[in-house]
């Protein structure tokens, strides 16, 4: 009978503390967040602890209301973090002025994603457009694991690297890859169709150098380099390892040089199954994208298939052709394939 009169002054907690271990097996048996599983079971919990506490036959909103306090102040709290970047780490202006930010919700969580809205044409004149997508979680934490791996590839080949960015990178483009396929399907892209709309997407992003140490002044350069800086002060990102950036870094800031472009279109083309190579040279310091599909002009030979080149950091550059200053095949050597 006591129990009917008042219960003590820790039952409140004690069935936050419920909710909060049982919200993780309401999720198994409904698809909502964790959030909404902990709410829904509060909810329910504080009902029946104001019937077991109704000492005079009426109904005690007590524990309803505190449960209302509960949620409302963490959905409050949830608002105010959403609107923080999920780093404040590496907060100057790396980013591109074509990628905005936007809140979106994905099973049943509030994320904040970074987007950018392209549209470029092929080099058959065939034109694309769509809506492309990181979550900027991810881009922060991808970049982080990058850094973190430093070490352990110092004395590791180009082909490993590569390989690890693609591995680890590859499950956090989903959003991207989904946009590509939405355009494949409404635009019937054939094979071919489909390699040469996702590489003149990545040839339609300006270049950027990617440097080890900090972007210096253009002055302190190869002319080469110092031409281009001379005219965009922004075409440079700095301190990123090994001088590449990982394919989550580089569609979070739009900011790529030749393997870091490489890089994330053998990644998507590989998710996608085709016969894909990463070709590198040390005599142009340079690198380009092979693929091994029908095509005509140049070409690697390795295991007795042919990879047809593709310069990947200039448009209107098609299957098969290279700058005429870089076009000795002899000088080129295959770093990476997937199969």
């Amino acid at each position: 009978m006591a129990i009917k009169k008042k219960l003590g002054c820790f039952s409140f907690p004690a069935i936050i503390l419920i909710s909060l271990v049982g919200s993780s097996v309401v999720q198994g048996f409904f698809p909502i967040s964790l959030f909404w599983a902990f709410a829904l079971l509060l909810l329910l919990l504080s009902w029946l602890l104001g019937k077991l506490d109704s000492h005079q036959k009426s109904f005690q909103w007590r524990y309803m209301l505190y449960s209302t306090f509960v949620l409302a102040s963490l959905l409050g709290l949830r608002h105010v973090l959403d609107a923080i970047p999920v780093s404040i780490e590496n907060q100057k202006s790396d980013v591109s002025e074509y990628i905005y930010r936007e809140k979106t919700l994905e099973e049943g969580d509030s994320i904040m994603l970074l987007r950018q809205d392209r549209q470029w044409t092929d080099n058959y004149g065939n034109t694309f457009k769509g809506k492309f997508s990181i979550r900027e979680k991810d881009y922060f934490s991808s970049k982080k694991e990058y850094l973190n791996t430093v070490q352990k590839h110092k004395k590791g080949s180009w082909g490993k690297l590569y390989q690890y960015l693609v591995t680890s990178d590859t499950p956090r483009l989903d959003l991207i890859l989904e946009e590509l396929t939405t355009i494949k399907n409404t635009n019937k892209l054939n094979q071919f169709e489909f390699a040469e709309m996702v590489v003149t997407f990545i040839q339609d992003i300006p270049y950027s150098f990617v440097f080890e140490n900090d972007c210096e002044s253009p002055e302190k350069y190869e002319e080469s380099i110092r031409v281009i800086l001379e005219e965009c002060s922004d075409c440079c990102i700095g301190n990123i390892p090994f001088g590449i950036q990982n394919p989550v870094g580089f569609m979070g800031n739009l900011k790529g040089d030749c393997d870091t472009r490489t890089v994330i279109i053998y990644a998507i083309l590989s998710h996608f199954g085709y016969d894909v190579a990463i070709l590198n040279s040390d005599y142009y310091k340079h690198s380009v994208l092979g693929l091994h599909i029908p095509a005509k002009g140049i070409y690697k030979v390795q295991n007795g298939k042919r990879y047809y080149i593709w310069e990947t950091t200039n448009k209107h550059f098609t299957i098969g052709t290279l700058p005429k200053n870089f076009d000795n095949i002899n000088h080129w050597h295959i770093v990476l394939t997937n199969t």
